[in-house]
């Protein structure tokens, strides 16, 4: 595996090119982390000492539950940050267990080096306060969706209507993290979907991505 190409996939250096990576991380220090299936990353209530990315495998966050049953939350992406949003502040802990499900490879620098880092590229620094700042909108907007009591198509119209860019709504990072924030089943945020095209509303343009077809609808929907 070609560790600088691969890091270009990820989010900490969007729009840059190998030999630009190669070049800034020969600046500081950092690590290449390797774990065999069921090896445990993090547990739950460790600190977070740096920056970590999946660069290769099945890595899942986990929570036990009271009853000793553990419950996964969510698969770890490749090439996003882990936990980017906790990285820095007075509790930078794991809230939850990270297991590898398979051989995983992982990307690690350390919150000292990672200041260095960023310091020396301007675009690395605007990636990372992006990802941040991403981070906290995402789970600013999960935490009103679940106190809310909107129905799916209420959030629905409501997510395409403040997200949506030239006629073309994408619902990211995926359809399954969106149906996440909507605290529903991924199948029925799809059904959702599905009625929207059914009635001449949308169009489906890609994997997650839609043409909206009549905006006016979905306005006077969401006023009603």
């Amino acid at each position: 595996m070609d560790v600088f190409l691969k890091l270009t996939k990820s989010t900490l250096f969007k729009g840059m090119i190998r030999e630009e990576v190669k070049e800034n991380l020969d600046k500081v220090k950092y690590q290449i982390l390797n774990y065999s299936k069921g090896e445990v990353v993090a547990f739950r209530g460790d600190e977070i000492d740096g920056l970590y990315i999946n660069l290769e495998g099945n890595l899942v966050s986990e929570m036990m539950k009271s009853s000793g049953v553990a419950k996964q939350i969510n698969d770890i992406r490749k090439n996003i940050i882990i936990a980017s949003a906790l990285i820095f502040g007075k509790n930078k802990i794991f809230p939850v267990d990270l297991i590898c499900r398979s051989y995983c490879k992982l990307f690690f620098i350390s919150t000292e080096e990672l200041l260095t880092l960023v310091s020396n590229d301007k675009r690395i620094l605007r990636n990372m306060f992006e990802e941040v700042s991403d981070k906290a909108q995402f789970l600013s907007m999960k935490l009103w969706q679940n106190f809310n009591n909107k129905t799916i198509s209420e959030k629905i119209i409501d997510y395409i209507i403040k997200n949506q860019k030239g006629g073309i709504i994408t619902f990211k990072p995926s359809l399954k993290e969106v149906a996440s924030l909507f605290d529903v089943a991924r199948s029925s945020l799809s059904r959702a979907l599905g009625e929207f095209t059914k009635k001449g509303i949308l169009e489906k343009k890609g994997r997650s991505s839609f043409v909206i077809l009549d905006i006016e609808t979905l306005k006077s929907r969401l006023s009603n």
